[in-house]
């Protein structure tokens, strides 16, 4: 279980989310780099959708520094967040910081020199900026740019087990899985999760033999062909 952190202009509110983590159980942290302000959210403003429904809460935001006792903390964004903020993170606790939202080779590297323990490639699901370039066409250079020094997850666009084997060729550790996950929760719950869990895996086995492959070693750059260029 990880914990995903929104930076906070206040460090002791960050701070105090990253000891609750910890004392949660949590086996690493990953920071959100990609949300200096909330997205423009034209579906979101269609509907009205700008807070949580009444009666639900972060609670996670409940009883932190500067808060009266029960009450909830806003979770502001934070524009002026530095690479000397997420170092400073990475330096409150023994857990691996990872940073989530990076698209860009010098961003990559700049996280492994202030001490990511590992790198997301994500456009944050097309929800931040519209114009974002995919994140599997930014995977190749961000895998370059790190040059093995960390690991490198691919996250955004995977809805087929196929995607799956698209980034490990391309170099990826791993994918993270976002709205099939919340789309078998909705329809079914828990078993609806284990579902299209299940079926990723089912689909990436296929696609993984159909390539040849035995392991997921087995997959290379070069088995991946881009609009029209060609072997």
């Amino acid at each position: 279980m990880w914990f995903l952190l929104y930076p906070h202009p206040r460090r002791e509110v960050t701070e105090a989310l990253v000891r609750r983590a910890e004392e949660a159980g949590c086996s690493a942290l990953v920071v959100t780099a990609d949300s200096p302000r909330f997205g423009r959210r034209t579906r979101d403003l269609r509907n009205g959708f700008d807070d949580l429904p009444p009666g639900c809460a972060a609670e996670n935001m409940r009883d932190l520094p500067g808060a009266p006792p029960g009450a909830l903390t806003d979770i502001p964004m934070h524009p002026a967040a530095s690479w000397r903020d997420f170092a400073e993170t990475v330096g409150m606790t023994s857990l691996p910081v990872w940073i989530k939202g990076v698209l860009h080779p010098a961003d990559a590297r700049l996280a492994v020199e202030h001490g990511a323990a590992g790198v997301i490639v994500s456009n944050h699901g097309g929800r931040q900026c519209d114009t974002a370039a995919a994140s599997v066409d930014c995977l190749p250079a961000v895998v370059d740019a790190v040059a093995g020094a960390v690991p490198v997850v691919l996250d955004g666009g995977v809805r087929r087990g196929g995607d799956v084997a698209v980034a490990l060729a391309l170099g990826a550790a791993a994918v993270g899985v976002g709205r099939p996950v919340l789309w078998g929760l909705a329809a079914k719950g828990a078993a609806g999760v284990r579902e299209v869990l299940r079926t990723l895996l089912d689909e990436y086995d296929h696609t993984l033999a159909l390539c040849g492959g035995r392991r997921n070693a087995d997959l290379s750059a070069d088995m991946v062909v881009r609009g029209d260029a060609a072997w």
